[in-house]
């Protein structure tokens, strides 16, 4: 049974296997949610848990990022980028999206995924009915700036959503849900810094022709911590619950061996399971 709450989750690059390791908890209790909304990497985990594929969900989010192919010399000379999204949604995605796109479109589940529309420069969520045939969606909601190429899909060019939002928890509002289940993927001691200059500066040359996307960029830290604000909230009213990790397993944003993406897989199973009692009777309330 489907719970009236919504599950919201964070991106974090490599990070994201928290996410993934939590999902299996919830896929393992039969907790299913009528609305499911994601952001950057976990876009892709979000897929997995809705059509049920546990095995893609560990797979791709602790075995394929550390593939020599994602990051470095490899995904240069065959993508042209820092990483190789190309090469992971071929690889690891491609094999079992067409039969789960169907599943997923025929499932009475609500589910969105944001991306940043460079084209339009503006944050658009994306539902079931939009994914289209070839995953580029779902490829572009992981490709953060400078980190890999603009994705373009039916005219419109696309980057990840993360550029606006990292916590859709205003998205899941406007949807009607204010009863909300969030996973982040960042300790209680992570401080999101600006940018550096060096950093600032090849933006602003990479992207010299989109300013309110660079406008929208200067303003993700302020923004972070508003849409982290807005689930402390929910959590006072006894609307949320937040589900991060309990402890840092040493993975960056784009590094980690996979000792550490199966640790922090892990304790995102584990965590969960220390809060089963508060979890199950959130979303059974």
């Amino acid at each position: 049974m489907k719970r009236k709450i919504a599950l919201v989750l964070e991106g974090g690059g490599f990070r994201g296997c928290y996410t993934a390791g939590a999902l299996s908890w919830l896929y393992e209790h039969d907790i299913e949610f009528e609305y499911v909304v994601s952001i950057s990497a976990t876009a892709v985990f979000s897929f997995y848990y809705a059509v049920g594929d546990m095995k893609n969900l560990h797979d791709i989010s602790v075995k394929a990022v550390t593939d020599s192919h994602m990051i470095g010399l490899n995904a240069i000379l065959t993508e042209g980028s820092i990483c190789g999204f190309g090469y992971m949604r071929d690889t690891y995605i491609m094999p079992t999206y067409p039969k789960h796109l169907e599943t997923l479109q025929k499932s009475d589940i609500d589910f969105e995924i944001g991306v940043y529309n460079m084209t339009q420069q503006e944050l658009q969520y994306k539902n079931k009915f939009d994914l289209d045939p070839k995953c580029d969606l779902l490829k572009a909601s992981c490709v953060l700036p400078i980190s890999g190429k603009m994705t373009p899909v039916d005219g419109q060019k696309y980057l990840d959503g993360g550029i606006d939002t990292m916590v859709s928890v205003q998205r899941a509002k406007d949807k009607g849900y204010d009863k909300q289940l969030v996973i982040v993927t960042k300790d209680k001691n992570y401080v999101r810094k600006p940018n550096g200059w060096a950093l600032d500066m090849l933006l602003k040359i990479v992207y010299h022709k989109y300013p309110n996307m660079l406008e929208t960029l200067s303003h993700r830290v302020d923004a972070y911590y508003n849409q982290m604000g807005a689930v402390y909230e929910l959590e006072k009213q006894g609307k949320g619950i937040l589900i991060r990790p309990s402890r840092d397993c040493g993975v960056k944003r784009f590094s980690g061996t996979p000792e550490q993406l199966e640790d922090m897989f892990q304790l995102g199973w584990q965590d969960m399971e220390d809060r089963k009692s508060e979890i199950l009777k959130f979303v059974e309330n």
